[in-house]
């Protein structure tokens, strides 16, 4: 039956919802395993009312056969091919690409144990093709009247964009280490700070020395002790200035002897502006310091440098031709395109012929005037070095210009003498990346705007129930009041004339009456805790103790009870707030006593360390105390049920009280900064252990 026009009461919670609510109400479920909406169980009606009124994504798998309803958030998880037609029908229908992963799953949930994962990674096949998305969600049983599970709720967030783009950015980091693993000089990285937590191989292979015995500032101990000083000052300075690091110092290999190394140290930026990480190199240049320092070289010397310089340009050309990543050398103030390997052509969106041997922006004209021309001279004129991420460059692709994003390097290009002759490019594209974390950025702000949303909401919810609870508690106290008058009058009335039956229903009438009062004064006292108003002071317990003392004197007296407490502190506090919590506990100790057994009532302190409570902090100072009586006690397994407002342990026939006092001493504590806990016996008594801290800030 079709139930869009449907304006029964008893179909509210087919209401709202945007597209999907109207799916729901549009679709005949008299065809369907679920039959007519009017049928539905209540705990159905109230899951689809909160699904459908939900922003986030939620789905509700219910029977036996788990037939689909779902909501406009989780609408896109279901994409193209399996939408609309999920709405109905069962989940091993629309999933059966997963049935095998999330078959047993349902069936645990089933059962009643829900079940959730952080980025659980499920190969869905929802646009055509069969691609691995990424998950935080939960399976939570919806129960029936029965108390049997009719159903599961699953509430998702989609977390694929975030996961691949961690694996993007691990893969781009394990492509760079690989190059910088196998090129010639040794190579490190080194956080903002100056520890360095990577070396590469050539590092290892020439010091001989371990990353355990490297991190940091392990450095030092390969350095020549007469240099280190020099070394550490001027180590400092770039850290502190930001400025690349150049020096020629020696370092120590795994024979014991010193070679000479030229170290150059760059900096780093994150996207803003930031220096995030060092990245060094230490070539060694010991033979070229060696031949400068002879006065003479022979011309077979010269022949053999000639050599060893043509077979480092060999190297160095090498190197580039087989790089996991894009580089190139440009020669001259032109900047002449002398060598590049294919990942640089191919991030230009160029053959080699087309710009080879050419002056970069003569054979790339679509990347002049985006600023690279500066840089480039800059760097060619003064030879600092110049790196940036994720920069937008628009370049050539597929018939047309498209932007793309790129980290890249430029750094003078020296020959022998140290003269510059050109610049040595390094780039790595990163747009899946950028583009993926603008995505998730986007999605972030979207989600924190409707949790403010949603937080405004429950806040004015709250706001006004305290309102409702305050209000009706006092109006309700007013009938409360007539009744016990009329009460009194008929009493009056019936004077001695009244049978013992008559007696006894009017006793019965004060005993309630008077039990609702002190109800409705319990949950107002209750509701009124939540104030945010509340001023907090200094509050000696001491005195709060001994005002308690006064208001109990009458019936410590009855009971012949004692009270025992010495030197309690002074902490900041609501006043009030602490004789309730001191009042509820010593009042149920004196109230639960043992028959025959005179009552005893001691308090204690004690020094609280944050550390060993993971629900407290470490910022503040706490104090533990303890209050222990010797009376009924309860079962060990209603610790944790007794705070519940309304739990009762005992009949009211033996025990007056309306199951709030200990709710309240939780909402106290649990105000306070604090925590409370209880354990019990029924030949010990019980124990209250309260967690306060001494100041608030």
């Amino acid at each position: 039956m079709n139930i869009s026009s449907e304006t029964s009461e008893d179909l509210y919670f087919l209401l709202g919802g945007g597209e999907m609510g109207e799916l729901i109400r549009q679709k005949d479920w008299s065809k369907t395993a679920l039959g007519d909406p009017k049928d539905w169980p209540q705990s159905l009606r109230t899951t689809v009312a909160l699904m459908l009124d939900n922003p986030f994504a939620m789905y509700i798998a219910w029977g036996e056969e788990y037939i689909q309803l779902y909501n406009d958030g989780y609408r896109p998880i279901l994409g193209d091919l399996k939408h609309p037609h999920a709405l109905g029908i069962s989940s091993n229908e629309t999933f059966s690409e997963i049935w095998h992963i999330i078959e047993s799953m349902f069936a645990d949930v089933m059962k009643g144990i829900p079940v959730g994962f952080p980025d659980f990674m499920l190969p869905l096949n929802r646009n055509g093709f069969v691609e691995e998305c990424y998950f935080d969600f939960s399976y939570s049983p919806i129960r029936k009247d029965n108390g049997e599970v009719g159903g599961i709720l699953v509430t998702v967030i989609e977390t694929t964009n975030r996961k691949k783009v961690e694996i993007a950015l691990k893969e781009s980091e394990a492509r760079f280490r690989a190059m910088a693993d196998n090129i010639p000089n040794l190579a490190w990285m080194a956080d903002a700070d100056g520890n360095i937590f990577w070396y590469n191989k050539q590092w290892y292979n020439y010091t001989g020395t371990t990353l355990e015995e490297m991190q940091g500032w392990g450095w030092q101990s390969v350095h020549d002790p007469e240099e280190l000083p020099k070394v550490l000052v001027k180590w400092k300075e770039s850290i502190d200035t930001g400025l690349p690091f150049e020096m020629v110092f020696p370092i120590k290999g795994v024979n014991g002897n010193y070679r000479q190394f030229l170290t150059r140290v760059l900096p780093v930026y994150n996207e803003e502006g930031i220096i995030y990480q060092w990245f060094g190199t230490n070539t060694d240049i010991t033979e070229r310091i060696e031949s400068e320092e002879r006065y003479r070289i022979t011309a077979s010397d010269l022949t053999l440098a000639k050599l060893k310089i043509q077979e480092s340009e060999k190297n160095l050309r090498h190197t580039i031709l087989h790089a996991p990543v894009a580089m190139c050398i440009l020669k001259g103030p032109e900047h002449v395109v002398e060598l590049a390997n294919e990942r640089m052509f191919e991030l230009w969106g160029k053959a080699s012929y087309e710009i080879l041997n050419k002056p970069i922006f003569e054979g790339l004209p679509e990347a002049k005037d985006q600023g690279f021309e500066a840089l480039l001279d800059g760097v060619y004129n003064t030879g600092k070095a110049f790196s940036a991420t994720g920069v937008p460059i628009n370049l050539p692709r597929n018939n047309s210009i498209e932007t793309v994003y790129v980290n890249f390097l430029y750094e003078a290009y020296r020959e022998t003498g140290g003269n510059i002759t050109g610049i040595l490019a390094v780039a790595v594209e990163v747009t899946a990346e950028v583009i993926a974390k603008q995505e998730i950025e986007k999605e972030v702000a979207k989600r924190t705007k409707e949790l403010a949303e949603v937080n405004i909401h429950l806040q004015k919810s709250n706001a006004e129930l305290e309102q409702f609870a305050y209000v009706a508690s006092h109006d309700l106290q007013e009938p409360l009041r007539k009744i016990q008058v009329f009460t009194n009058l008929l009493e009056s009335y019936l004077s001695n004339d009244s049978d013992e039956k008559s007696r006894n229903y009017i006793n019965k009438i004060y005993s309630s009456t008077s039990r609702m009062k002190n109800l409705i004064s319990d949950v107002l006292s209750y509701s009124q805790l939540e104030n945010k108003a509340l001023v907090f002071q200094q509050v000696d317990l001491n005195e709060i103790v001994r005002d308690l003392l006064n208001d109990y004197e009458l019936l410590i007296a009855q009971k012949k009870a004692t009270i025992i407490y010495k030197d309690l502190p002074v902490i900041e506090a609501v006043p009030l707030q602490m004789a309730q919590l001191f009042g509820n506990i010593i009042g149920n100790a004196l109230k639960f006593t043992r028959e025959g057994i005179d009552p005893v009532v001691t308090i204690s302190v004690s020094k609280l360390n944050p550390q060993e409570n993971a629900k407290l902090s470490e910022k503040l100072t706490y104090i533990n105390l303890q209050i222990r009586d010797n009376g009924i006690g309860f079962e060990e397994g209603y610790s944790e049920k007794i705070f519940n407002i309304f739990q009762r342990l005992h009949a009211r026939s033996e025990f007056e009280g309306t199951g709030i006092g200990l709710a309240m001493c939780k909402k106290i504590v649990l105000n306070h900064m604090g925590d409370i806990n209880a354990l019990g016996s029924s030949s010990k008594g019980a124990v209250f252990n309260i967690t306060l801290p001494v100041q608030r800030s």
